[in-house]
């Protein structure tokens, strides 16, 4: 879906993973993420596909695919942030695939917020969010095909993560003053 994450996502931080697979369902997405935060032990994950394959697996199995990804990671690695984006709507597609998608998307954010509320009872840990690109995504920022993201689409979606990027930094500083304080 989005073909240059790279040029507009800068990954100041190291320890950081940005994982951009495009054409690959959800199964690869899950499989590089897994590789990719081998030996990460703090910084952030983003995860955004399953377009590719949402009919195929449908939304049972997607959820479960990305959630247990995500229990994996959070797992040993507290001070790592991670951030499923919602999978994106397709113009071309027909109202079948809408209507799996938005099931998918509603599912994922309510078990994402399940998993966020047990990672807000641990102060040291970071955290997990969900980022819904709907209302940001409108059809004039589709290329052509009516699936890939223009230009200005790109600069859209790496625009709602800079901003999930900022709020997540200074709540992360927020939350390390406050386990510091609290150990004094």
């Amino acid at each position: 879906m989005v073909k240059n994450v790279r040029r507009h996502v800068a990954m100041r931080d190291q320890k950081s993973v940005l994982v951009s697979l495009g054409g690959k369902g959800m199964e690869d997405v899950v499989k590089e993420v897994r590789e990719q935060v081998k030996g990460v032990q703090e910084g952030m994950v983003i995860m955004q596909g399953g377009g590719n394959s949402l009919r195929r697996l449908g939304p049972e199995q997607t959820v479960g695919k990305v959630m247990e990804c995500l229990k994996d990671i959070k797992k040993d690695r507290k001070k790592v942030r991670v951030a499923v984006v919602g999978i994106m709507r397709r113009p071309r597609e027909n109202a079948g695939y809408e209507e799996i998608r938005r099931d998918t998307n509603k599912r994922l954010q309510e078990e994402v917020v399940r998993m966020k509320a047990e990672c807000s009872k641990d102060p040291g840990d970071y955290g997990v969010s969900f980022i819904d690109l709907d209302g940001a995504l409108p059809q004039e920022v589709f290329e052509g095909d009516k699936v890939h993201l223009n230009w200005k689409g790109e600069r859209r979606m790496c625009g709602r993560m800079l901003e999930w990027i900022r709020a997540t930094e200074r709540l992360c500083r927020l939350r390390e003053k406050r386990v510091t304080n609290a150990n004094e």
